[in-house]
């Protein structure tokens, strides 16, 4: 038993030294494990820098030619290792404790998780200083601050339709006010049915659907039209009544669950299908 545990220490130590060899040689580019971060990056005109990526980075398509190392929750830290980076941009959520270990591996972690559009822009500000593109960062973020004025204002002073987005069929779920997607909704002009919830994003009774008659249903839960409107007293929902439910293939779930500068895209399709309900009242 002693020589097995003296086996594996001696094997730990050997993978401590060889990952300690590695990181004495001089680290080049950056590995992002983030979608939204890749897309950032990308925006600010420093694609060329990226060396690795997750497999949800697929905004723009040509990161597709990056070296893999996992999936969004599942990171293989080997690969990481071995392409070195410079610098590594993790998210939250599953990833804290890869960028714990990459950090006591002595590599360049940095955490960006914006929940709302104003951590966006400061995430953009702050990747822009740490990949050395600071006045592309600065100019990305004054023009999207100019649309995201121009798109308040074109709401102003006109009828809110009631909005409910579906992103979980079983079990049922939405999205708060809280939430990055419930914030986009109320700047294009409109109201989120579901203001408050235990979480950003949290399960929903279906009689609350009912009760609060969205005007308009968007359905990110991959359920069909059919299924939806033979759900049990969905038919009084004025959003079914009309047929305005907008599923993917009408708006792109990236351009408003996403944290970045598409977001602008984003809003400006809700509005458009909110200006589009107003002419039909």
């Amino acid at each position: 038993m002693k020589k097995i545990v003296y086996v594996a220490l001696i094997i730990l130590a050997m993978f401590v030294f060889s990952c300690k060899q590695m990181n004495s040689k001089a680290k080049k580019g950056i590995v992002v494990l983030s979608p939204e971060v890749a897309e950032i990056i990308c925006a600010l005109d420093a694609e060329e820098d990226i060396i690795g990526i997750t497999a949800e980075c697929n905004y723009p398509s040509s990161l597709q030619q990056k070296k893999v190392v996992g999936s969004f929750s599942v990171i293989d830290k080997e690969t990481i290792i071995a392409l070195n980076p410079e610098l590594v941009f993790c998210s939250s959520l599953e990833q804290e404790s890869v960028a714990l270990d990459l950090k006591n591996l002595g590599y360049s972690v940095e955490v960006i998780y914006p929940k709302s559009i104003m951590e966006m822009l400061s995430a953009i500000e702050r990747i822009g200083i740490l990949i050395d593109r600071k006045e592309q960062a600065t100019k990305q973020i004054s023009q999207m601050k100019q649309e995201i004025l121009n798109i308040k204002e074109n709401s102003i002073g006109k009828t809110r339709p009631k909005v409910y987005l579906e992103i979980y069929r079983n079990p049922l779920m939405s999205v708060s006010d809280a939430s990055f997607i419930g914030e986009l909704i109320e700047t294009a002009g409109g109201d989120n049915i579901f203001p408050t919830l235990e979480r950003d994003y949290a399960r929903i009774n279906p009689e609350a659907v009912i009760a609060a008659k969205p005007d308009i249903m968007i359905c990110y839960s991959q359920d069909t039209l059919e299924n939806i409107i033979n759900r049990k007293g969905w038919l009084n929902i004025p959003a079914i009544q009309n047929r305005k439910i907008y599923f993917e293939k009408e708006i792109n779930p990236d351009l408003i669950q996403r944290a970045t500068p598409r977001c602008i895209q984003g809003m400006k399709q809700l509005a458009s299908i909110f200006d589009s309900w107003r002419k039909e009242q």
